[in-house]
């Protein structure tokens, strides 16, 4: 009887979690299997697959300079996001913690931002990038500096696809880190507090080491957005200026809407896949080693 039980399938949880199953398998897994059997032939989108050749795409690209270019600017622009605009929502969710009045409200407020569509947002910061009729170079310009090519400038242009990101920073990665922070337990804030920690020493000791794994699974999310970041670069600069913005993600694009080279562009969005599953696994066992 013991064992009967132990076996017993229970079907409610199953039937609620069978759509999302599906979804999964449908529109994540069976994509991955499908990019990977495209990858191996020089797709012919009229009769499919076309002809059979093997890991050529990968050796083709992995020759070309293009691809390492769009890959180190791929890297760049990741660590200046990091750099910019990760710890953001860990500061606002610290000084929400600390806010007893009309806490709801702010809450609510800091999930604006998330709302505006990622294009109508980037199309208002190209404007205003705009060098001869943008707002930043027209406020710069009041206390005599610029203008400055915002966009058209080399040097100037990866940190200007990432700033957006600051000021459009918060969401559910707010909240998440709010509820961490919500969860650790006020007896040991007290402490530290008799024990004469100072703010600093509490957020260093105690909240940022005792949210850590929600930091990790965000750090994680993040990262596979940001190496994957398409829509704004697209509408910012499509790579320009001189392939000075140009990233794994346009060049994928590119492969397969301006080449129609199928093949191509499954092998890259795989080795992209692979990359980041790599870098996952890497922060995980990091992640086990300090604990």
């Amino acid at each position: 009887m013991k064992l009967e039980n132990r076996f017993r399938i229970r079907w409610t949880p199953v039937l609620f979690l069978l759509p999302s199953v599906v979804v999964f398998i449908v529109f994540k897994y069976y994509l991955i299997f499908s990019a990977v059997q495209i990858s191996l032939f020089n797709y012919d989108i009229v009769n499919p697959p076309g002809k059979f050749v093997g890991l050529e795409n990968y050796f083709v690209f992995l020759k070309t300079s293009t691809f390492w270019l769009a890959l180190k600017n791929t890297f760049i622009i990741f660590l200046l996001s990091v750099a910019l605009t990760f710890w953001v929502p860990i500061v606002q969710a610290l000084f929400l913690s600390e806010i007893r009045r009309a806490n709801a409200v702010y809450r609510v407020l800091y999930q604006i931002p998330s709302i505006l569509p990622v294009v109508a947002g980037a199309l208002l910061w190209k404007w205003m990038y705009n060098p001869d009729s943008g707002l930043f170079n027209y406020l710069l310009g009041k206390i005599g500096l610029g203008p400055y090519g915002w966009l058209n400038d080399i040097a100037m242009t990866k940190f200007a696809i990432v700033l957006p990101g600051f000021f459009a920073s918060g969401g559910i990665g707010v909240l998440l880190y709010y509820a961490a922070i919500k969860s650790i337990p006020s007896e040991l804030f007290e402490s530290a507090k008799i024990d004469g920690c100072g703010p600093w020493r509490r957020i260093l000791f105690l909240v940022l080491p005792n949210i850590r794994f929600v930091i990790l699974i965000q750090f994680i999310s993040f990262m596979s957005g940001a190496l994957l970041a398409f829509d704004n670069i697209f509408i910012l600069t499509k790579g320009g200026p001189a392939d000075a913005s140009l990233v794994v993600s346009l060049l994928i694009q590119r492969s397969a809407f301006e080449q129609s080279n199928f093949g191509m562009s499954a092998a890259l969005s795989f080795f992209m896949f692979l990359v980041i599953a790599v870098l996952t696994v890497i922060q995980f066992r990091l992640q086990r080693e300090e604990d």
